[in-house]
């Protein structure tokens, strides 16, 4: 028979265990209502969120919010607040702006506490303005900005989305930073910004890493900015209260003059360079960068030495020495786009634009081992440029040319009609031989030559400064030889038959002494006095030489020392191309061409 306590026991278990069924399902139910509610945004009245929400996001940005559309709360997964149609200002006038939504995480431990604090606030398609000084240098922009972030207590981490920021100074926009997305990491009042990023300024995308001390002596410091145009690291140390920074600087560009055209007016000056790769010890301060133990890559060839930059961008100053083992100083010419005189055409007659020449102080010397100006090498060079507002100078202060020595200086300052140009060019002892292996426009001259040039010229184009040239030249050349043309054997057809005597046109003439006086007046080069002086003969010539038209009107004689014979002869064409034309007597000339006195 069945125990009475046993046969109770089955109906109250299965009421317990449907009572416990009932129960989870009422409280799954309640959970799942509690997360549709947490996860769902709540719009609250402004009232409400003016004490608690705004103000603790002004507190965390420094950012007073002045108008909003909606404010919205949600509690789950974390509790976050969300702003939109913001608008915000900071109370010092430094940075304002509005944003479409503005989103705030709060800090789930804070909330327990019963607190509310942010970890994270993003702007979402900001729209900020920076009011800098009307002076418009980067470093008051970097300071502003600076500024404004080191002199929070206690700053959230930031993040801008999608973000524009504008720079004025009052009423005016200098530039605009666009496609803003930047990471500003959380941060105590004396713990470094720390900032990494990207954006969009002047049509090119540009990366961005800094991470900047705001207390202490020798704290680290990092800056990276890169973009196609150009890339530029810093990594070193900074002393807050001296304002200076130290540390290693690394710049490269692929073109100096568009990454130079990049960040600020490009001065014409940086047309002579391309191609930049850079390292130094850097010591930067507010409106100045010292730069020692440069190691440059200068469109290949390297350059060492010691740079400053003085002054903020545009107006800056550059000073400093550089050495280098070889260097292609035509390549710089080259670069730089001077137009060639034309005699009339186009390209001579482009304007010199002096005044963006001048653009930016310059005092640069250069040492070099060896050099190429063009086709030709010189050794132990010494250069120097000079540029001042209203003044451009570039000297050769000395190099070993050839066995010998040269020197050049051009010297521009502006006058009313233009640019006054002077030109001075000396040469000491050079081997006309060893020059003519590199510059075969000389090939058919040899000889020690030693001669100088002083030309002054004024004019608004190539053209109408060479037209215009006024001066004086000397020439020496000693013991040499003149290659295509056999003065003894012209003066030997001219006193006997045609069959007696070698031809002339396949010799070559040595002589002692070549010298060469001529005057210049507005771009004429008058022969005063040119001789030739060899064994047996001697030649004098006068003339013109056209330095526009480069060409080349001249009359001389052929004189025998040991007879009365004389041959008069002519040289006429371009330079380098010009004609020697003997006039013998008609029954001993043979038929034939001109022979080119030069190449």
């Amino acid at each position: 028979m069945p125990d009475d306590d046993t046969s109770a026991v089955g109906p109250m278990k299965a009421k317990r265990q449907a009572m416990s069924r009932r129960t989870l399902f009422l409280g799954l139910a309640a959970a799942a209502l509690l997360l549709v509610l947490g996860l769902r945004p709540w719009n609250l009245a402004l009232s409400h969120v003016e004490r608690s929400v705004i103000a603790g996001i002004e507190a965390r940005t420094g950012l007073k919010v002045t108008a909003l559309r909606r404010a919205e709360i949600a509690f789950l997964p974390l509790p976050r607040i969300s702003l939109s149609d913001v608008s915000f200002v900071d109370p010092q006038g430094v940075l304002s702006g509005k944003a479409a939504r503005l989103r705030a995480r709060a800090r789930l431990l804070s909330l327990i506490g019963g607190q509310l604090d942010f970890d994270r606030i993003d702007l979402v398609a900001p729209e900020l303005d920076l009011a800098v000084a009307d002076t418009g240098s980067y470093a008051e922009w970097q300071n502003r900005a600076l500024g404004y972030l080191t002199r929070l207590e206690s700053q959230t981490r930031l993040i801008l989305t999608s973000g524009s920021v504008m720079i004025r100074a009052g009423g005016t926009v200098l530039t605009t930073l666009r496609d803003v997305n930047v990471v500003i990491d959380e941060r105590t009042a004396q713990a470094p910004v720390t900032l990494a990023g990207s954006f969009s300024w002047r049509g090119e995308a540009t990366k961005v890493d800094l991470f900047w001390p705001v207390a202490g002596e020798r704290a680290r410091t990092g800056f990276s900015l890169g973009s196609r145009l150009m890339s530029l690291r810093f990594n070193g140390t900074r002393s807050a209260a001296q304002g200076v920074t130290n540390g290693q600087i690394e710049f490269s560009t692929k073109s100096l003059p568009d990454a130079l055209a990049w960040i600020g007016p490009r001065p014409r000056i940086a047309s002579l360079v391309r191609q930049v790769e850079l390292t130094a010890q850097a010591q930067l301060s507010q409106n100045s960068a010292s730069l020692d133990s440069v190691v440059a890559m200068v469109d290949g060839d390297q350059l060492d030495g010691a740079l400053k930059l003085d002054g903020s961008m545009p107006n800056w100053a550059l000073s400093g020495t550089l050495a280098g083992a070889e260097f292609d100083l035509g390549r710089l010419l080259q670069q730089a786009g001077l137009p060639a005189p034309s005699g009339g055409g186009e390209a001579g007659n482009a304007p010199l634009e002096f005044d963006s020449w001048t653009t930016n102080d310059i005092d640069l010397r250069l040492s070099l081992d060896s050099a190429k100006v063009g086709s030709a090498r010189v050794r132990d060079l010494a250069a120097q440029l000079l540029i001042r507002k209203g003044r451009f100078e570039a000297s050769l202060l000395r190099a070993a040319a050839y066995g010998g020595s040269a020197r050049a200086r051009i010297l521009a300052t502006p006058v009313a009609a233009g640019s006054d140009v002077k030109l001075q060019l000396g040469l000491e002892k050079v081997n006309l031989a060893l020059a003519a292996d590199d510059l075969p426009e000389l090939a058919r001259l040899s000889g020690t030559a030693t001669g100088q040039l002083a030309f002054d010229g004024v004019g608004n184009s190539l053209d109408q400064v060479v037209s215009s040239l006024t001066g004086r030249a000397n020439l020496t050349i000693r013991q040499g030889e003149f290659r295509g043309i056999a003065f003894a054997d012209l003066l030997r057809k001219a006193e006997k038959p045609p069959a007696s005597a070698r031809d002339w046109r396949q010799g070559k003439s040595a002589f002692e002494t070549l010298q060469l006086a001529a005057l210049a007046n507005l771009g004429v080069l008058y022969l005063t006095d040119t001789q030739l002086a060899g064994s047996g003969y001697g030649v004098v010539l006068n003339g013109t030489a056209d330095l526009s038209r480069r060409w080349l009107d001249l009359n001389g004689a052929l004189s025998s020392t040991a007879t009365s014979t004389r041959v008069p002869f002519e040289v006429r064409g371009p330079f380098f191309g010009a004609a020697f034309t003997p006039e013998i007597d008609a029954a001993l000339r043979t038929p034939g061409p001109p022979i080119p006195l030069l190449r």
